[in-house]
Formats: C-alpha cells, structure tokens, sequence
C-alpha cells in the first residue's frame, strides 16, 4: 500500500469535518497526500478554510492509528477505494455528502450498467418473498447489481434472492469489516464476497452508534441509479434511505399494500407525496427507468440454489400435505429440529414456502 493511502486513511480520522467538506478539501487538493504536503507551508497553507479546521490540518495528523489500519486492510485482503480511485462508485461520486474512502470486500466491480436498492422492514409481511423473487426474475436479462444493508427482514431477503438468481450483490455496512452486525448474518457475508461483497466507510474497532445507519443508509441510496422500497412503516431506517435517494434525484419506488397495516403506512405516504413511483412489478420497473425489456419469450434464469434431495423431500411433503406443522413434518419425515429449521429457511428464503400462524408451513 502506498503513503497515497495511509494519508488517506489518518485525512478520514481528522475530526472536525463532516462528510460534505472532507469531500470539498479532498477534490480541491487533489489527493491526501497532497493535503499533507500542504502543511510544508505552514502559516501559508490551507488559506481558503476556516482557522479552527487549518489548524486541524496544521496539527499532529494520526498516521500510526492509521498504519494499524493499514495493516488490517493488508491481511485480510481489504480493498481500500477512494473518491480519486477509478474503482470509485460512479454514482456515490456525485452525491455532495459521499465518503472520501470506502473498505470493500470482495468483488469491487460495483460500476455495473444497471444497479437497484432494495430496503424495507425487518417484521415483513410473507408477500415480500414473492415481490422480491419476481422482481429478480424480471431483471435477469440485465448486466445489473443488487444493494442493500445487510438488516435483519427486507434486506437480507434481497441479498439471498439475487445470490440464488447470480445476481451479483453488496451488502453496506454500518460497522467495519472487523465485526458483522447482526450476528445472524455471517453466513450471509460469506456468500456475498463470493459474487458481490461488502462495503464501509467505517475502520475496525468502530462502535456501533445510532447515527452509523443513517450514515450507511445514504451510501445505499447514493450508489445506486434506483431504489426499491418493498415495505416500512412512516419512520425508520428505509425511510431515510427513500428520501436521500429522492434528494439525491434518484428514481424511487414503493410497493403499495394495505392502507390500514402499518407495514404499507411509509410506502404509501411516499407515493402520496411523489416521492416514490408505485411499484407494480419488474415491468412497469423497467418501463419507467427507460431500461430494457426482457425478450418476451426467453426464459428467466434457473436457480442458482441446487436443491438437495432432503430438500425436495420436505418440499414435496409441504405440497402434499400442507399447511402443516413443523413438528409433523419432522415426525413423519424423521429429520431433527435442528436440520429441518436449516431445511425449511432454505425453502422460505427461496420463496418456495410460506411461514404461517402457528409455525404452520404451505407452498408459496
């Protein structure tokens, strides 16, 4: 790694900047290590920033928490990307407020044609599956990428349809690639560095704070050229991600349901505010994005999930005898309670079954 870098990396931890100026500062001088040079002149330098920040600069800059940095991106074979990188988000590029350093693991070819946010709810209604399932089957004919942030419900949903259609797919991170947030996301992580990956602003050690999501929410919106909001209630994480996208000039789109369930209040309110495109499906998606249609008669691609056969067996069964228990299923099939909750995720995150009341199961 080059002083380039570890300059960049200590210009990030100055304190003193929000995001806006950091960003102002850095494309004015070109590069952190052209921002550093500048303190050569002392008394000279820096002449068009307010005192309180020139002093900032002027000041001891933390290159040896820096290097401890440095040497964890080294190891575990992070990529560090800044605002100069050509590797850059292209459209995270224009957003005045957009991170002057991103940490990627895994593919960084995020410059796709065609990129789509999907965010909403964690406590999802048992539809969201499905719309979620047909939209990734509508847009397979696209060379395109799938973003999200790796919560809990709607995002994790998105992130295991596009990897089981080979959707490429990042996860944004509001923590660093030190730790995953929530825990039950591990396996998940692992699989998207394998066709997409996992992006941050922030460094190792960082602590997970209120205001890290909103934070991370403005690079979901920013990054992409739409986003998709699936479900939310009025107030929430999915909804600071609607509005930076719509400030931001980004198309924006929301799923309509029932007027009374508070998990459809925030998309229709972003509709009725025009706010939000009404989301109907992956066609009216494409025709309003001026993107391409898929031939009518191709085929969308198969599954990229290979069903083992203890997995076709509890689906069959499903079929067969569905609703039905989940203990019943595990007494008439003889499988633990353990391997079949692994069994019956499989099938539910690939939209094939529905969890109903009563941890009673039936086929989508």
């Amino acid at each position: 790694m080059s002083e380039e870098i570890l300059c960049t990396i200590a210009f990030t931890m100055l304190p003193g900047f929000n995001e806006r100026q950091r960003k102002n500062i850095f494309e004015n001088y070109g590069s952190a290590l052209a921002i550093y040079k500048q303190r050569e002149k002392k008394n000279e330098a820096f002449g068009s920033i307010n005192l309180v920040q020139k002093n900032i600069l002027l000041g001891p800059w933390p290159l040896k928490e820096a290097s401890s940095e440095l040497n964890f991106i080294i190891k575990h074979n992070i990529q560090c990307i800044s605002l100069k990188d050509s590797r850059y988000p292209n459209r995270l590029l224009h957003c005045e407020d957009a991170p002057t350093l991103l940490y990627v693991k895994g593919n960084e070819n995020f410059n796709l044609p065609y990129l789509i946010s999907i965010v909403g709810t964690r406590q999802h209604t048992v539809q969201v599956n499905r719309i979620i399932k047909e939209l990734m089957e509508g847009l397979t004919h696209l060379n395109m990428g799938i973003i999200s942030g790796m919560a809990l419900g709607v995002d994790a949903i998105a992130h295991q349809t596009a990897l089981n259609y080979k959707i490429p797919t990042w996860g944004v991170l509001a923590h660093g690639l030190d730790q995953m947030y929530p825990m039950e996301h591990r396996k998940l992580a692992i699989e998207l560095m394998q066709n997409g990956g996992l992006i941050t602003e922030s460094r190792k050690e960082s602590i997970i704070l209120p205001y890290c999501f909103p934070k991370r929410n403005r690079i979901v919106a920013g990054i992409s050229d739409a986003t998709i909001v699936v479900e939310t209630a009025l107030k929430g994480g999915s909804m600071i991600t609607a509005n930076l996208a719509f400030d931001y000039n980004r198309e924006v789109f929301a799923v309509p349901g029932k007027i009374h369930d508070s998990k459809s209040k925030g998309c229709l309110a972003l509709i009725k505010r025009n706010k939000a495109h009404l989301y109907h499906d992956a066609e009216n998606l494409l025709e309003a994005l001026a993107w391409p249609m898929a031939e009518k008669n191709s085929p969308p691609k198969e599954l990229a999930l290979t069903f083992s056969p203890e997995i076709k067996t509890v689906l069959a069964y499903i079929e067969a005898h569905g609703p039905i228990h989940r203990e019943l299923i595990a007494n008439e099939l003889k499988i633990n309670a353990s391997k079949l909750s692994n069994l019956l995720l499989s099938l539910e995150m690939n939209g094939e079954i529905q969890l109903l009341a009563g941890n009673r199961y039936a086929i989508r």
